[in-house]
């Protein structure tokens, strides 16, 4: 399927930092007992680094969205989708659902006011087999049923660098999860790649 970033979600993000509280959510142990969880630890990143889409990133999509791309010729060929969890607080996972996992690259520059030099379009795949990367901080193993998040229960405190903004990650699901995305097919350890059977 063909799908393009969606830039509306970029300047919608109200939140231009999150601190740990935000980021992990506001059920998270981390709430109970530690000191600076009010501490910024995650800056909104430029637009072309949010923008720019690496294949096995998982992508997403807001919820009820149709009317504001009623009137965008783009969206009727291409949906559009988010790659990149900066300043998103965990709070928010239900307002977005998966749409896929990229299949294509599309690489932003860096905005010179003439307008973009290369495609936004790019394709994602929603069924069958696909390679990610294994950003859930721990082991995979083959059968694990897969699902998506915007954080992990082992994301770094420290401030974040500017040049790698936090793309949305995996995580061993439960069988009552309803964000599951497929079941994987190979061994991983954390930083590995591995082959996953996309539900359909």
């Amino acid at each position: 399927m063909n799908a393009f970033v969606d830039p509306y979600e970029f300047t919608a993000l109200t939140n231009t930092t999150l601190n740990m509280e935000e980021l992990h959510g506001s059920a998270s142990v981390w709430d109970k007992d530690t000191p600076t969880k009010s501490k910024p630890i995650e800056q909104k990143p430029m637009f072309h680094e949010w923008a720019t889409v690496q294949p096995g990133l998982i992508c997403l999509a807001r919820k009820k969205k149709t009317a504001v791309f009623r009137q965008y010729v783009a969206a009727e060929t291409a949906v559009p989708v988010i790659v990149c969890a900066a300043c998103l607080p965990k709070d928010n996972e239900n307002d977005y659902f998966f749409a896929g996992v990229a299949r294509s690259k599309s690489v932003r520059t860096a905005d010179d006011g003439i307008g973009p030099s290369v495609d936004e379009f790019f394709t994602v795949s929603i069924g069958g087999m696909t390679t990610m990367l294994n950003t859930s901080g721990g082991t995979i193993f083959p059968g694990d049923l897969i699902e998506w998040g915007f954080t992990t229960p082992k994301t770094s405190h420290q401030m974040r660098a500017r040049s790698t903004p936090r793309r949305f990650c995996v995580n061993v699901a439960s069988v009552s999860s309803p964000k599951i995305i497929g079941r994987c097919l190979s061994f991983a350890k954390n930083g590995e790649t591995f082959d996953l059977l996309l539900k359909m």
